[in-house]
C-alpha cells in the first residue's frame, strides 16, 4: 500500500485539528487510492469465474457424457441425488453439470447451490481416495473456484467445509489440470480479503507454490501460480505474514524477466503489495534487485504492467531518504516526464504521487527533480488534471513549499503556480481545499522564517488567494473555516506594516519586480 512522505515542521498551527498527526506521520497512508487501484486490478488481472467457453484446457474423454440443455435440465435435488448415487458415471455427470451451471456468465446460482447442501458433499471427491479419479477432483476444484468468485459469504462457506487443506493437497497432483485448478481456487479464496488470505497461508501453501513455479514450464500454470501469490500478498488491514512470503520474493523478481505479459503483470502487483509497508519491508524488496529488473517497465505501453511497476517504484520512493535515493540512482526521474503526460489518468496520478514523495525528500532530491525539468510539467498537471490528479500535484507542491529552499520555491512560483493553486480553494472537493490550505500555511510559515513572508503574501493576494481565503470563512465545513480564518488572521491582518514589509522593503520589491514577477535575487540559497 502506498505511503506518502510528508515533510516535518516544528511549528504548529493550532486551529488545525489534526495538525500534530499531520506532521508526525512522515509516511502518510493512502487507503483511498489503493482500494481504487486494487478494485481496478481485480478486474484487469483475470476473471475469477472460469467460463467454459474461455478455457482451452477443458477436454477429456468424458466431457461429452452430459451437456446442460433444454431437453435435460437437472435441479439441485437431481444433482444432490446423483452425487449420492453408487454409479461413478452418474456422479461425474452431476459434477460436470454443476460445474457448467456455475460457470454461467449470467446469474450463476451459487447461493442456491450452497443452500441445497451440496457443497459439503464435494469434499469427499477431493480426498486421497480419489487420486486415481482426477476427473472428479478437477470438476470439484473448478466448482469451488466458481463459488469463491461469488460473495464473501460464498467464500466463507468453502472455508467452513474444510476445503482449503484439501485444495492445497491437490497442488501436488500429477494431473496438471487438477493442480492448475486448485491453484486458481486457492487464489480466489485468498483474494477475498485478509481473513481468507491468512487462512490459506496458514496451510503452508507458499513453499508448494514456490516449488511449482520452479518446476513448471507451462505458461498458463505460471500465470496462475504468480497470480495466486499476488493475492496472498494483498490486503493490509492487517497485512499478510511477510516472513511467510519472504521465500517467494526472489522468484517474483525472477518472473519480471519472463516473456509473458500476464506473468510480469502479476509479479509486479505482488511486489507492489509487498513494498506497501514499512521501510524494513521495502529494503528487503530493494535488496532482491527489484528496481534493476522493473524500471524498464515504466516506459511500456501495456498499463497492466506499467501501473503496478509504477506502484512498486513509488512505494520505494515513499521510504526513507536512502531508499528514495536508491530509486533516483536507478533513473526514475527520467521516466516522469512521459508518465506525467500519459494519456491514462491513473498513470498520471501515480506519477504525481511518486513525485510528491521525491519532493518530500532532501533538498538534493528536490533539486534532482527540478534538474529533470519536472516543475513545468507539474504546473501543467495541476492546471489540467482531473481532481484526483490535482490532489497528487498539490501534495507535491506542498512538500516543495515545506522542504524546499527559497530558490527552489522561487522556481516553482515563477511558473505562475499560485494562481491555479489558490484557485483550487474553490474546489467542491473539501479534501482538496484542506490540502491547499495546508500548503498555503506551510508556504507562509516557512516564508516567515526565511524573510520572504511579505512577498509571498502579496503574490497570494495577486493570485486571488486572499479573496478565496476570506470566502472560505463562510464554508459549511468548520475545519475549513477555521483553517482559512487562522491563515488570514495570522498573515494578512498587519496594521502598521503591509504584509510584514516596511517602506524600504516595498520599494526594493518594486525595483526588483517591475512586472510583479516573483524574484529572490537577493535571497537565493545555494542548493
Amino acid at each position: 500500500m502506498p505511503v506518502r512522505k510528508t515533510v516535518n515542521n516544528s511549528r504548529s498551527f493550532d486551529v488545525f485539528q489534526d495538525r500534530t498527526k499531520y506532521y508526525e506521520e512522515l509516511r502518510r497512508k493512502r487507503n483511498d487510492v489503493t482500494v481504487e487501484l486494487r478494485k481496478s486490478k481485480r478486474d484487469e488481472q483475470m476473471a475469477k469465474r472460469r467460463n467454459m467457453d474461455t478455457l482451452a484446457i477443458i477436454s477429456n474423454d468424458h466431457d461429452d457424457i452430459i451437456e446442460p440443455n433444454i431437453d435435460y435440465e437437472m435441479t439441485m435435488d437431481n444433482i444432490k441425488e446423483g452425487l449420492l448415487s453408487s454409479s461413478t458415471v452418474h456422479q461425474l455427470n452431476c459434477l460436470k453439470y454443476a460445474r457448467k451451471m456455475l460457470s454461467s456468465r449470467k446469474s450463476a446460482p451459487i447461493d442456491d447451490f450452497i443452500q441445497a447442501g451440496i457443497l459439503p458433499m464435494l469434499t469427499e471427491f477431493l480426498t486421497h481416495k480419489y487420486n486415481n479419479k482426477t476427473d472428479f477432483q478437477y470438476e470439484c476444484a473448478w466448482i469451488l473456484t466458481n463459488i469463491a468468485s461469488g460473495s464473501s459469504d460464498n467464500t466463507l462457506s468453502i472455508i467452513k467445509i474444510g476445503a482449503i487443506p484439501l485444495l492445497v493437497d491437490l497442488l501436488k497432483s500429477p494431473d496438471v489440470r487438477v493442480m492448475e485448478q486448485a491453484v486458481w481456487a486457492l487464489g480466489n479464496i485468498a483474494g477475498d480479503g485478509p481473513e481468507p488470505r491468512d487462512e490459506v497461508l496458514s496451510h503452508g501453501i507458499v513453499p508448494v507454490l514456490n516449488s511449482l513455479l520452479r518446476s513448471t514450464t507451462e505458461v498458463t500454470a505460471q500465470q496462475n501460480i504468480v497470480w495466486t501469490l499476488s493475492n496472498l500478498c494483498r490486503s493490509k488491514n492487517p497485512p499478510p505474514n511477510f516472513n511467510a512470503l519472504l521465500p517467494s520474493i526472489p522468484l517474483l523478481v525472477e518472473m519480471l524477466h519472463h516473456n509473458d505479459s500476464q506473468v510480469i503483470s502479476n509479479a509486479c502487483w505482488a511486489l507492489s503489495y509487498l513494498t506497501d509497508g514499512s521501510n524494513e519491508k521495502i529494503q528487503v524488496i530493494i535488496e532482491a534487485g527489484t528496481l534493476s529488473a522493473i524500471m524498464k517497465y515504466l516506459e511500456v505501453d501495456d498499463t497492466s504492467i506499467l501501473i503496478p511497476a509504477l506502484r512498486v517504484v513509488g512505494n520505494v520512493v515513499s521510504g526513507n531518504d536512502v531508499q528514495t535515493k536508491h530509486a533516483l540512482d536507478h533513473g526514475v526521474l527520467r521516466y516522469l516526464q512521459h508518465l506525467l503526460t500519459h494519456k491514462r489518468i491513473p498513470v498520471v496520478k501515480d506519477a504525481a504521487w511518486l513525485l510528491s514523495n521525491v519532493m518530500a525528500g532532501s533538498v538534493d532530491q528536490i533539486q534532482a527533480a527540478i534538474d529533470h525539468q519536472l516543475l513545468p510539467i507539474l504546473s501543467n498537471v495541476l492546471r489540467r488534471g482531473d481532481i484526483k490528479v490535482q490532489k497528487e500535484a498539490a501534495w507535491a507542491i506542498n512538500n516543495l513549499f515545506s522542504g524546499g529552499t527559497v530558490a527552489q520555491k522561487a522556481q516553482l512560483i515563477d511558473l505562475g503556480i499560485l494562481e491555479p493553486y489558490c484557485g483550487l480553494l474553490l474546489s467542491p472537493d473539501m479534501r482538496m481545499v484542506e490540502i491547499i490550505l495546508e500548503g498555503i500555511n506551510q508556504l507562509l510559515e516557512k516564508a516567515s522564517e526565511d524573510g520572504t513572508q511579505g512577498k509571498i503574501c502579496i503574490l497570494i493576494e495577486e493570485a486571488c488567494g486572499l479573496d478565496h481565503l476570506e470566502a472560505l470563512q463562510n464554508h459549511t465545513s468548520q475545519k475549513i473555516y477555521e483553517m482559512a480564518y487562522a491563515i488570514v488572521e495570522k498573515y494578512f491582518q498587519g496594521e502598521d506594516e503591509v504584509h510584514g514589509f516596511d517602506d524600504r522593503e516595498i520599494m526594493s520589491l518594486e525595483m526588483n519586480s517591475p512586472n510583479s514577477m516573483f524574484t529572490f535575487d537577493n535571497l537565493t540559497h545555494n542548493v
